[in-house]
C-alpha cells in the first residue's frame, strides 16, 4: 500500500508491502528496508535491518474524538513513541484523498490509473449506469487490490482495459459522461 507519510511540516512517500508473519518490505523515499513487528496493540518491537527498537503506536482520534480517519482526506493519525520521543504522524492513502469537496464535474470524465498495476476485475459493463463513489475497476498493485471508484453518476461511455491488462501510471482506465 502507498502513503504520504506526515510528520509536522516534513513529507515524506512511504510504501509498505507486508510479507506474512509479521514482516514487511518498507520503502521510505525510495529507500527500502526489511522490518519484523512483535506484538499486538500499541506496543511494538520493530526489528529494521536488524536494529530492535520498541515502539507505542496508537491512533489518535483527533479533534473531537472519531477513530482517527478523515474519510474525506483518506488521512488516518497516530500517535508514535519511539526512544522517549514523540511524533504526530499522519498518513495519506493518495487512492481515497480529496482535498476538498469536488464541484459537479461536467462532461465527460476520463479516470486515469495513479499507478502501475494489473487490471483485476471490471465491477461494470461498459454503457451501464455508474454512482459516485461505485467501483468501477479494480487494479492489482504490489499485491494489493485497489478499487477505482466513479468520480461521479453517470453512464460509463468506455472501458480503456480488460482484466488482465497491465497499466502504467497515467494510462486511461475508463471514461464516465
Amino acid at each position: 500500500m502507498r502513503y504520504l507519510a506526515r510528520v509536522g511540516t516534513k513529507e515524506w512517500s512511504l510504501e509498505v508491502e507486508p510479507r506474512g508473519a509479521g514482516r514487511f518490505a518498507v520503502t521510505l523515499d525510495g529507500a527500502r528496508r526489511e522490518v519484523e513487528r512483535r506484538g499486538d496493540g500499541a506496543s511494538v518491537v520493530l526489528s529494521i535491518e536488524g536494529r530492535v527498537r520498541e515502539a507505542a503506536v496508537v491512533r489518535d482520534p483527533g479533534p473531537g474524538g472519531g477513530n482517527g480517519r478523515g474519510a474525506a482526506s483518506g488521512e488516518t493519525r497516530y500517535g508514535v513513541v519511539i526512544g522517549g520521543r514523540h511524533y504526530a504522524v499522519r498518513l495519506l492513502d493518495p487512492l481515497k484523498r480529496s482535498a476538498a469537496p469536488r464541484p459537479a464535474q461536467e462532461g465527460p470524465v476520463e479516470v486515469r490509473a495513479i499507478m502501475p498495476g494489473k487490471i483485476a476485475a471490471l465491477l461494470a459493463p461498459e454503457g451501464g449506469q455508474v454512482r459516485e463513489g461505485q467501483g468501477v475497476v479494480v487494479v492489482e498493485a504490489m499485491k494489493m487490490e485497489n478499487e477505482i471508484p466513479a468520480p461521479k453518476g453517470g453512464r460509463l461511455a468506455r472501458l480503456h482495459v480488460q482484466p488482465g491488462d497491465t497499466v502504467e501510471a497515467g494510462a486511461a482506465l475508463f471514461t464516465v459522461e
